[in-house]
């Protein structure tokens, strides 16, 4: 089992630049209120899927995603684990359509999207509620922290710049989502992964 290292480190070492920022400036937070357009955006849990015909292993959540801002808004998300083994992985990559339909078929929800199907515009209102479900292709088992971060739930931006390189550099208000995977990952089988922390971060 991989020893420990906390979740905060994993996003910290996946982007060195805005690390070196937010050492040497006030790190921009997000607004308590916000002050621009945010959709209501609920998951399902973190679960792990074994394929049987390639005995490949995927992370995947279901969520639904709600627009109440009173106008219409483009829906098209980036969904990025980073896991403590120092993996970075993007919802998509190397998922097959044939694994994203036997997960949907497994879920016995007709009504969930995959991440290329449910971008586009969501209109205002309940009734309007997108569901969607995204897959990662799990890299390695011996993970212990795995940390989830959404972009596209929230308009609000923050612009810093880059004390060393003067470089401009635009954060946007990101869902992080810290998991902990009691044990190994494999043996766990479908069992959700425990959500230890969610908060919003400006990255």
């Amino acid at each position: 089992m991989a020893s420990q290292r906390p979740a905060l480190r994993i996003a910290a070492a996946s982007v060195a630049v805005l690390s070196v920022i937010g050492s040497a400036l006030a790190y921009p937070k997000p607004d308590p209120v916000p002050p621009r357009w945010e959709l209501e955006f609920r998951t399902g849990e973190l679960r792990l899927y074994v394929d049987r015909v390639s005995n490949e292993a995927y992370w995947y959540l279901t969520y639904e995603v709600t627009n109440r801002t009173g106008r219409e808004q483009v829906w098209a998300p980036t969904l990025v684990l980073f896991t403590d083994d120092g993996a970075i992985i993007s919802s998509g990559r190397g998922v097959s359509t044939r694994v994203a339909n036997d997960i949907r078929d497994l879920l016995g929800n007709e009504l969930l999207e995959n991440q290329n199907e449910i971008i586009g515009e969501i209109f205002h209102g309940r009734e309007h509620a997108k569901e969607g479900l995204v897959i990662w292709r799990a890299r390695s088992f011996d993970v212990n922290e795995i940390s989830m971060f959404v972009v596209g739930v929230s308009g609000e931006t923050a612009t810093v710049t880059n004390p060393i390189t003067d470089e401009v550099v635009v954060l946007r208000k990101t869902l992080q989502r810290d998991y902990l995977v009691a044990g190994d990952a494999l043996p766990r089988g479908s069992r959700p992964v425990d959500l230890v922390r969610e908060r919003w971060v400006m990255r």
